[in-house]
């Protein structure tokens, strides 16, 4: 039986066998587990939206119903709008203009309902001037029974706890159920009937999710909607199991299998121990006539004025006073998109229109080739400010799809977007003219691990009191030194350890594909030419080109790879902008390249570097392989990187309420809650040529992609900026989005009581449910105030809007963000310069 029958089927309520009622509950249960999104482990955290499951829906309906189902804020509170609208971050044009709207349009929210009285003044009152009570509520501890379940799920799936549950390699439901029938916190937790419920609970779990349903009398019709609530008792969970079965390979569930319907089956083997599963947070708004009531006493009206007015007026008063939380905020979030807009949308218009006549400017000195990221754009400015440098936006994995096998004891991994699978496994080792200080760092390397598996066994052996008396003073020592000099020990343990980024490389940019594992030269060409297809970078180089990728650098951060490129899969980009770097240097990728009307001049020198997000510094790798012919103009563009790298410091800081020395020292230090703001701020993905959009400070909110859509006859290059980078775009910006808006259910909450399980995850304070978002120190000032501002991310493209739609109409998963509203689809037309705003299937003017 398929999903969609199944479906069907359970929604009728026709009787059917016991098999057909198996195959129908299968069914369901694999729909109800994309209820949640993926969650990747820590070392290659992804930003995913968590509602990923709802994207189907249209946005404004979507939110209320999954922060209904996951007991969660469905925006902001009102308290925290207003604050926003006070700094300035929501203009009062935007703001009239979304309250209107939410009134159904200027007839509706202007006709009278009594002297001086209309909606429009009850709908404005409501948002910004009657007291409210919906400050963020604090989160209940997890129930005892799913408290104690949180526990044994911890310990099945950390792959390096020194105990093992018994039963751990037949699966997560035998091991778990086993355990949990002799715990004897969760009998006492239950009813007089729990230690029987416990014994009896059948030994599969499909027949553990029938045997459940039909005790608790869920009926047919019902079970989808029950077993999407099994799910979202313990989101984290199910995430981690959607990633551990999508993505995380055969290696993640060695020795300890597990399904989402085994833990659904858990789920209701817990709830069943007390007959009762996790209720939703009841919401905050008061009772209808009490909203009715303080309106008319804000506008000196008694509380008998209502009954001499006409139906339609008591209707606009009940309609007013009837709006949730989450239709309100709604109107402050599409007033802070329409803000952004409205301050944005006339400069790029101008901008396209100045693009219609370009003078041609001066041969650049060099260019560099930035990842999309928000953080890279005040890079570029910075840059492009220094002197004759072009930038340009392009997905920081450069196209490559690859995944690096480490030179030392490492997983594999993936350097590229989740979207994509790797075609190729490249091997690291020793940069070409560094091989006798790999061989060095390799040999170092091999030491510490050798010295923390021993400290990792000493721990839990019995020799563990002699080892905590030995190592306690040096671990002292060194604890002081990092909290008193932290660069000072960082520069020492870069010295002794050795830094793998510059020694080691992938292997193909030494033999140019030619050995184990190699790149075949036509996909080298055709990675190549990708790169000037969807940039549209002319193949007039200049004399010194680079590629940047980029990372974060922090330390004791949990949440590090969240800093680092997720166009990477959540790493470093450098490796990927070596082995670029090295493929648009072979003679024969530049012999196939000029075969298809690419011919890059004979004296354009690639190289790679890194952009450091938290110190705002560029490394750049390889330089003993740069020809002596381009030695000062490498001399000069380092130096330009510099200067650069200190203004964007200097802007940060600011930002950061910090001074620049202060940032390079947050970077080493352990104790650091906030070494940068992230992609927090992002609001727009941009895309069209570096001239649209280099007079525009546009303050690190954009992912900017190059594109020149006059290159792109055949639409295929737009295509693929659409249904890749901007996903990832859209992803990235729904998790900072939903981070804010509740951040102990939909973020991480506060850094400072986290801990780490299981090396994967974190949970808040000792357990209970991981963590599915950003921590709060990423999107607050300490002071509680929003530093990121909730919106839907603003998708504008300089491009022929009939060609944007034909690619929203042929891409599901493009028309569905589009349709729904999960994005703000802007379009300047190239010919007359006005950008159109995509509104439910048709183009409007721009909403600012």
């Amino acid at each position: 039986m398929n999903i969609a029958t199944a479906v069907r089927a359970a929604e009728t309520g026709v009787p059917a066998s016991l098999q057909e009622e198996r195959q129908e509950l299968q069914a369901l249960v694999d729909i109800a587990g994309q209820t949640v999104a993926p969650l990747w482990p820590l070392d290659s955290a992804i930003a995913v939206n968590p509602l990923s499951g709802f994207e189907d829906l249209p946005f404004e309906d979507a939110v209320p119903q999954a922060a209904e189902l996951f007991g969660a804020r469905a925006s902001l509170s009102l308290v925290q709008w207003r604050s926003l609208k006070a700094e300035g971050r929501i203009e009062d044009v935007a703001f009239r203009r979304a309250v209107v709207n939410a009134l159904g349009g200027i007839d509706s929210a202007f006709e009278s309902l009594g002297p001086d009285l209309n909606a429009y003044n009850l709908l404005v009152a409501r948002l910004v001037e009657l007291p409210t009570e919906d400050t963020p509520a604090s989160r209940n501890e997890l129930d005892a029974p799913h408290a104690v379940l949180a526990r044994y799920l911890a310990a099945f799936f950390d792959r390096n706890a020194a105990l093992r549950l018994p039963g751990r390699e037949l699966g997560l439901y035998h091991s778990v159920s086993a355990a949990l029938r002799h715990d004897p916190a969760l009998v006492r937790a239950g009813d007089t009937t729990a230690a029987a419920w416990l014994a009896n609970a059948p030994a599969e779990p499909l027949e553990m999710l029938l045997f459940a349903a039909r005790r608790d009398g869920v009926s047919r019709d019902r079970r989808l909607p029950w077993l999407r609530s099994l799910v979202a008792s313990l989101p984290g969970w199910a995430a981690h199991l959607r990633w551990r079965a999508e993505h995380g390979g055969p290696s993640a569930s060695a020795g300890a299998p597990a399904t989402m319907i085994e833990l659904m089956a858990l789920i209701a083997l817990v709830q069943g121990s007390v007959r009762s599963g996790p209720q939703a947070l009841a919401g905050a708004a008061d009772a209808i006539g009490q909203v009715e009531q303080a309106l008319l006493s804000y506008f000196g009206l008694p509380a008998t004025a209502p009954s001499a007015w006409s139906d339609q007026a008591r209707d606009a008063l009940r309609r007013v006073a009837s709006m949730s939380l989450a239709e309100l905020g709604l109107v402050f979030q599409e007033a802070a998109e329409a803000s952004f807009l409205g301050q944005f949308a006339p400069q790029l218009e101008g901008a396209s229109a100045r693009l219609t006549a370009p003078a041609r400017a001066p041969a650049a000195e060099a260019q560099a080739v930035f990842c999309i990221d928000v953080r890279s754009e005040p890079m570029r400015r910075a840059l492009e400010a220094q002197g004759r440098y072009e930038t340009l936006g392009y997905a920081g994995f450069f196209g490559l799809p690859i995944a690096i096998n480490p030179a030392c004891e490492a997983p594999t991994r993936n350097q590229l977007p989740v979207l994509l699978s790797p075609a190729h496994v490249v091997a690291e080792r020793a940069a070409q003219g560094r091989e006798a200080e790999a061989d060095a760092l390799l040999d170092r390397h091999a030491a510490l691990a050798d010295a923390r598996a021993i400290l990792d066994t000493t721990k839990s052996g019995a020799t563990g009191f002699a080892t905590a008396e030995a190592a306690g003073p040096l671990a002292a020592v060194a604890l002081l030194a990092r909290t008193l000099a932290p660069r000072l020990t960082d520069a020492l343990r870069k010295r002794l350890v050795g830094e793998r980024g510059h020694v080691l490389t992938p292997s193909a940019c030494n033999d140019h594909g030619h050995g184990a594992g190699a790149i075949p030269l036509e996909q080298r060409v055709a990675y190549a030419k990708g790169m000037f297809a969807l940039t549209g970078l002319s193949h007039e180089t200049a004399r010194l080109v680079a590629l940047v990728g980029h990372g974060g650098c922090t330390t004791n951060n949990a949440f590090a790879a969240s800093l680092d490129c997720g166009a990477c899969g959540g790493h470093p980009g450098g490796p990927n902008a070596r082995l670029m770097a090295a493929i648009l240097n072979d003679s024969e990728v530049r012999a196939g390249l000029a075969e298809q009307g690419i011919a890059i001049p004979d004296d354009s020198w690639f190289i790679a570097a890194q952009h450091d997000t938290t110190r705002d510094e560029i490394e750049i790798f390889d330089r003993q392989l740069v020809p002596a012919s381009h030695t000062d103009d490498l001399a000069k563009f380092t130096l330009a990187l510099q200067r650069a790298g200190a203004q964007c410091r200097e802007e940060r800081a600011m930002r950061l309420g910090r001074t620049p020395e202060d940032l390079l020292t947050g970077a080493a230090h352990w104790g650091e809650v906030r070494p940068e703001w992230g992609l927090s701020g992002n609001a727009a993905f941009i895309v069209g040529p570096r001239a649209l959009t280099a007079d525009i400070d546009l303050g690190g909110s954009a992912f900017l992609h190059s594109y020149d859509w006059k290159k792109d006859e055949d639409g295929s290059a737009l295509t693929g900026i659409m249904t890749a980078p901007m996903i990832v775009a859209q992803w990235i910006n729904c998790q900072y989005l939903f981070s804010t808006i509740d951040n102990e259910v939909f973020g991480a909450g506060d850094k400072t009581t986290q801990n780490v399980i299981g090396g994967f995850g974190v949970v808040q304070g000792s357990g209970g449910d991981l963590c599915v978002g950003l921590p709060r120190q990423s999107l607050f000032r300490d002071d509680g105030t929003p530093y990121h501002t909730p919106r839907r991310l603003a998708v504008i493209i300089e491009a022929p809007l009939q060609r944007v739609q034909d690619i929203v109409l042929a891409h599901d998963v493009v028309g569905r963000l589009v349709e729904n509203g999960w994005i703000n689809l802007v379009v300047i037309d190239p010919w007359k310069h006005k950008a159109h705003h995509w509104v439910r299937g048709e183009w409007a003017a721009r909403p600012c």
